[in-house]
C-alpha cells in the first residue's frame, strides 16, 4: 500500500512537471508540443488518482490503461456501483434497530443508476471522434466546470436543526429499543449523549460540512479531467507525427486557428485547479 502511495505521488509530481512545460510551450508558439504535453500531463493525473484511490493497480499502466485514462474512470464507477448493489443485497441483522424516521432514506437505487449511467455513457464514447470536437462542445465543458467550482452556500440554521432533529429522534429510540434487553450500559450512555445534544450536533454540521467540500472538490477534478482525458486522447499520436494520407506536419495542423489550440490557456487553467483541490482533498 505504502508502495503504491509513493508511485502515485511520483507521478504526480511528474504531471505536475507536465503541465507546467505545456504553458511555457504555448507560449512559445509550440502548439502541436503543448497540447502532446498536455495529454501526457492528464494521463498521469489521472493514473495517480487512480492508484491513490485504489481503482487500479501499478501494473495496470503498461496494460489496460496504457492512453486510455477515460478507463479508470469507468472502472471506478463500475466498481462503486458494484458495492452500492452487494450492500442492498445484504440483508440488515437487526433491522429493528435502525430507527424509523431513517429506514427507506436511503437514495442507494438512484446512487447505482447514476453511476451506471456515467460508466456507459464514458465507456461508450468513440475516442477518434474527438478529435473533431466543436467550439460549442468545449464552450460548454469550460462553462460548465466553472459552474461545479462554485460552492454550495449551507443554510446553517437549518442544518443544525435537521441534524438536531435527527440526533434527537435516534437516540430516543435506541432508548426505547435497547429498554427490551435491560442494557443500562447503553441506556445510561445514550441519555449522556441527549444530554450534550447541542455539542454533538455541532461537531456533526462540521464533519457535514468538511465531507461536502470534500466531495465537490473531487466531483469537480474528475469532470474536468474525465473530459480532457477524451478531448486530448486524440491527438496523442498526431501531435507528433505527420499525416500520412495528406503529408500535413503536426505544426501545419496545430496552429492557433485549431479549435483545440484555441482553448489551451482554459484547459491550463482548469488543470491548475484540478492540482490545487486534489492538494486540498489528499495532503
Amino acid at each position: 500500500m505504502r508502495e503504491n502511495i509513493k508511485l502515485a505521488k511520483k507521478l504526480f509530481q511528474t504531471a505536475e512537471n507536465d503541465l507546467k512545460a505545456v504553458e511555457v510551450l504555448y507560449n512559445a508558439g509550440s502548439y502541436n508540443i503543448a497540447l502532446f504535453q498536455l495529454q501526457q500531463s492528464v494521463e498521469k493525473f489521472v493514473k495517480s488518482y487512480g492508484i491513490r484511490m485504489e481503482i487500479i493497480k501499478p501494473e495496470d499502466l503498461s496494460r489496460k490503461i496504457i492512453h486510455l485514462p477515460h478507463k479508470v474512470f469507468t472502472r471506478q464507477y463500475s466498481g462503486e456501483a458494484k458495492k452500492l448493489i452487494e450492500q442492498e443485497k445484504t440483508p440488515l441483522l437487526i433491522p429493528d434497530m435502525i430507527p424509523p424516521h431513517q429506514r427507506g432514506k436511503g437514495k442507494t437505487k438512484e446512487k447505482i443508476e447514476g453511476l451506471e449511467k456515467l460508466h456507459d455513457r464514458i465507456n461508450k464514447v468513440d475516442i477518434p471522434k474527438f478529435k473533431n470536437i466543436t467550439k460549442q462542445d468545449l464552450t460548454q465543458f469550460v462553462k460548465e466546470s466553472k459552474e461545479l467550482e462554485i460552492e454550495h452556500q449551507f443554510n446553517e440554521e437549518k442544518l443544525f436543526k435537521d441534524l438536531k432533529e435527527d440526533f434527537v429522534k435516534t437516540h430516543e429510540h435506541f432508548k426505547v429499543y435497547f429498554k427490551q434487553f435491560k442494557d443500562d450500559f447503553i441506556i445510561n450512555n445514550v441519555k449522556k449523549r441527549l444530554e450534550k445534544t447541542d455539542e454533538y450536533v455541532k461537531h456533526q454540521v462540521l464533519d457535514h460540512k468538511f465531507k461536502y467540500r470534500q466531495e465537490e472538490k473531487i466531483t469537480y477534478i474528475t469532470y474536468v479531467w474525465v473530459n480532457l482525458s477524451l478531448i486530448t486522447a486524440p491527438h496523442e499520436q498526431s501531435t507528433r507525427y505527420p499525416d500520412l494520407s495528406s503529408g500535413e506536419t503536426p505544426e501545419e495542423y496545430y496552429t492557433n486557428e485549431n479549435v483545440v489550440i484555441e482553448f489551451m490557456p482554459k484547459f491550463i487553467e482548469l488543470m491548475k485547479k484540478t492540482v490545487k483541490k486534489f492538494n486540498e482533498v489528499f495532503e
